[in-house]
């Protein structure tokens, strides 16, 4: 959505293809943006639906006289770029994420990776997240390492006195306030969070933890939550998210993040930008995202690191100062939404053999 707001800036004219029921259609319509539903189904489970996808994706880019095709995610990226090799224009890839990096089978390792080589020799250029995406499509032997570009997600700026969730402010007015803002699936292991609470509570009482977000796993962690005692327990909350999430980041004192992977993961970026202190799982990009100066990097699986980085942090208010403002410093020095949207343009006129 904010490529397709900005592209306008370096010559480009963009539309938006996607599934039909995605969230960034209204604001685009409204920004005079053209936007092409397509009927999209989520994994390799309905090959006639693809078939139908495809089909539409071949339809629209010869009809609409593009000169490229970006690409975006496994499944479209898949689609997409098949369908821009049938169209015969060149096509740009944003993983954001390969399919064969984290927590899955040995089976599905091999699909993606298989993929990923098939339709790299028909992908112009590979926009990567962050340096270790970068490698890891290297190491797979993706598709040429001039091939590769490596540009970091852009977020927009928060301002400090920005609104807050009022529920999370009555909580906060009784302890510092640790918590979660993120989509509730098992790569975010918000499970460990909950399991990291009691340590948490026992060393720093005054502390308040909460979890925000909506997800597949919002019923199973509620359970863990209840089975913990948190759901009677009045220094912790779960909440549900509704955008934007700076109005949840804004009311806590440190963002915590327990991915057991990643890419890039734009929640930490929403954190610098709040000015946030941030306690992350050292996955994927992660490291190249915030520093020492901003948050504390933990190992993945942790529960006992994540509630040590915690209490570090929850203890220590002149410690989260300092990071706060650090913090604001690093997303205005790397993760600016223009900067995104130049270098997403630079990548661009590679593709079309343009000057770079």
């Amino acid at each position: 959505m904010q490529l397709a707001l900005r592209l306008a800036d370096h010559g480009f004219d963009p539309e938006v293809a996607g599934p039909r029921e995605s969230v960034v259609f209204d604001r685009l319509e409204r920004a005079g943006i053209p936007v092409r539903r397509v009927p999209f189904a989520r994994g390799y489970g309905s090959p006639r639906q693809d078939a139908r996808a495809m089909r539409a994706l071949v339809a629209l880019i010869r009809q609409g006289r593009f000169d490229l095709v970006h690409c975006h995610s496994a499944k479209a990226g898949a689609l997409g770029r098949a369908a821009a090799r049938v169209a015969g224009r060149p096509s740009v890839y944003s993983p954001h994420c390969f399919g064969f990096v984290g927590d899955v089978s040995a089976r599905r390792r091999l699909f993606a990776r298989t993929v990923e080589r098939a339709l790299g020799r028909v992908t112009a250029v590979i926009v990567c997240a962050c340096e270790t995406e970068r490698h890891r499509a290297l190491e797979a032997a993706v598709v040429a390492p001039e091939r590769l570009r490596v540009v970091f997600y852009g977020v927009e700026d928060c301002p400090a006195d920005g609104p807050r969730n009022p529920e999370l402010l009555e909580l906060r007015g009784q302890g510092p306030l640790a918590g979660a803002v993120t989509v509730l699936r098992e790569q975010k292991r918000v499970d460990l969070l909950l399991e990291a609470a009691r340590s948490v509570f026992e060393r720093v009482p005054h502390a308040r933890l909460a979890v925000v977000g909506n997800g597949p796993l919002r019923e199973s962690l509620e359970q863990q939550a209840r089975e913990l005692g948190l759901d009677r327990d009045e220094r912790f909350r779960f909440l549900g998210f509704d955008p934007p999430s700076a109005r949840h980041l804004l009311a806590l004192d440190v963002f915590v993040l327990p991915s057991a992977w990643e890419a890039m993961p734009i929640g930490v970026l929403e954190a610098l930008a709040c000015g946030i202190p941030q306690v992350v799982t050292d996955v994927e990009g992660t490291h190249e995202a915030i520093s020492d100066e901003t948050g504390i990097l933990i190992p993945p699986r942790d529960s006992a690191a994540l509630a040590d980085a915690m209490v570090a942090l929850l203890r220590d208010e002149g410690r989260r100062a300092r990071m706060s403002e650090r913090s604001r410093e690093r997303h205005a020095e790397l993760f600016t939404v223009d900067r995104m949207v130049a270098d997403t343009a630079a990548a661009y006129h590679q593709a079309l053999g343009r000057s770079k």
